[in-house]
């Protein structure tokens, strides 16, 4: 059923005044023009809404009248919901933000989030730890997140890029491993030592490829977990390694704690990290400033990533 608004005001008016002439005069209208604009609503909802009895000036709403009068202010109610949320919406004083992130970033990410939050305490922060960029990149495609930070993110042209920066593959030692004077290895080398792989995901697909490319049998990873902190607590047992990001062991880098060694083959050299999102998605001042904190807050887009590693005083 359509009902013209304009119908709608009118009965207001004479349900109010109780009388077609005062509805008129509110109106700035005519008593004839008040009458038939009712006339004409009781024709499209097929019910008489006033009566007149004998004697009395005023009408009488009925059975009709009060049920249409609800659903006037059930409709103002819903009228006033809309405008809010959607203001609430544009502004994004309220609702939430998914973000979509590897593991390795949750601990720096939480600083930033903080930040946001003081600025934006009715925002509910939804974040989901993926190993797999593939995966992270099709939530962002899909809307399922509304934020991404991905490796090896594909050119695809309904993919935006924010921050973008060089993030390559080392290999992880700990100070004792006989290679921690090096500073840069050979892959081949590198499989000659005890290793751990995640179980899916961008880095053993690296490895895989690598392997292949060089013709060399990979050896069964000593562990397999897509914990990066189980991962680099295997470097420490000696002669262990691990294939990480000089961002994800920061700490144990300058701790000096892990050495981190160039890998000599241009795959390893050749990831990337990008802060996305869906390119057309409507960015709201709340996730503007998000994406804004995050660029400038995570130091792995602001910073070189290789000034985590420990630089090496010996020869090659």
């Amino acid at each position: 059923m359509i009902i013209n608004p304009k119908g709608l005001s009118y009965f207001q008016a004479v349900y109010s005044h109780k009388k077609i002439r005062k509805a008129a005069e509110y109106l700035d209208s005519y008593s004839s023009v008040v009458t038939r604009q009712i006339q004409l609503l009781e024709e499209e909802i097929e019910c008489q809404l006033f009566v007149r009895h004998p004697g009395v000036r005023e009408v009488i709403p009925t059975r009709g009248a009060e049920v249409l009068l609800e659903y006037c202010r059930r409709s103002r109610e819903l009228q006033e919901f809309l405008e809010k949320e959607l203001q609430d919406v544009r502004s994004m004083r309220g609702g939430s933000i998914n973000l979509a992130i590897p593991s390795t970033f949750v601990g720096a990410l939480m600083g930033v989030l903080e930040d946001f939050r003081c600025q934006y305490p009715n925002i509910n922060l939804h974040i989901e730890e993926i190993f797999e960029s593939p995966k992270i990149v099709h939530q962002i495609l899909e809307d399922s997140s509304h934020i991404g930070i991905a490796h090896i993110c594909p050119e695809v042209p309904d993919i935006q890029r924010h921050a973008h920066v060089s993030l390559p593959l080392r290999m992880l030692v700990s100070k004792n491993h006989p290679l921690a004077d090096r500073h840069k290895v050979t892959f081949s080398e590198a499989m000659g030592y005890p290793f751990t792989l995640p179980a899916s995901g961008m880095l053993l697909r690296t490895v895989e490829s690598v392997a292949r490319s060089e013709k060399i049998m990979l050896p069964s990873p000593a562990l397999v977990s897509n914990s990066t902190i189980a991962r680099k607590k295997f470097v420490y047992t000696n002669p262990g390694t691990v294939f990480m990001s000089t961002f994800s062991a920061r700490e144990e880098i300058q701790g000096g704690d892990l050495i981190a060694l160039e890998i000599d083959h241009p795959v390893f050299n050749s990831i990337d990290l990008s802060l996305i999102t869906r390119r057309g998605k409507p960015l709201f001042p709340a996730m503007e400033h998000l994406l804004k904190l995050l660029r400038i807050g995570l130091s792995v887009f602001r910073e070189t990533p290789e000034i985590y590693s420990v630089p090496s005083t010996s020869g090659t």
